[in-house]
């Protein structure tokens, strides 16, 4: 396994640890659910939001653009890379959704327990997906 490759995987477990530390950093008084630091908050978000730009820049490069050269005359990697995509879009939703209520003068309110819950679950599964199936197909050609 390339070094390349690897730290994808390693990029799926600090972005969900990342997601995991900005929740956990709300307060949870009695009927209110808050950042128990608004500008720390907001940073952590700006954190995971380019961390998890870089790592789909670096995953489309690495492992994406050499599926695609495969997909060309194998049927089978192109029947996988459309079931990504189709989910990629799921994601590219759900991340515009969370990051759109991390802003400080957004009208509408994090659902604290709700969005982070969804967000994080959906990314894990993504992730847990990538790996037993789209890196397991992209070490299988490349090695």
């Amino acid at each position: 396994m390339d070094s390349g490759y690897q730290a994808l995987w390693k990029d799926h477990e600090k972005i969900l640890a990342t997601l995991k530390a900005s929740r956990d950093s709300f307060s949870q008084s009695p009927g209110s659910i808050q950042p128990s630091d608004p500008s720390g908050h907001i940073e952590q978000c700006n954190t995971l939001h380019a961390m998890m730009l870089d790592h789909f820049d670096r995953e489309n490069q690495i492992v994406y653009f050499g599926l695609k050269d495969a997909a060309l005359t194998d049927h089978k990697v192109h029947e996988l890379l459309d079931e990504f995509d189709d989910d990629l879009l799921e994601i590219t939703v759900a991340a515009k959704e969370f990051f759109s209520k991390c802003v400080p003068d957004n009208s509408q309110r994090m659902d604290h327990v709700r969005d982070y819950g969804i967000f994080y679950i959906l990314l894990r599964d993504r992730f847990r997906h990538e790996e037993s199936v789209l890196f397991k197909e992209y070490e299988r050609l490349n090695h």
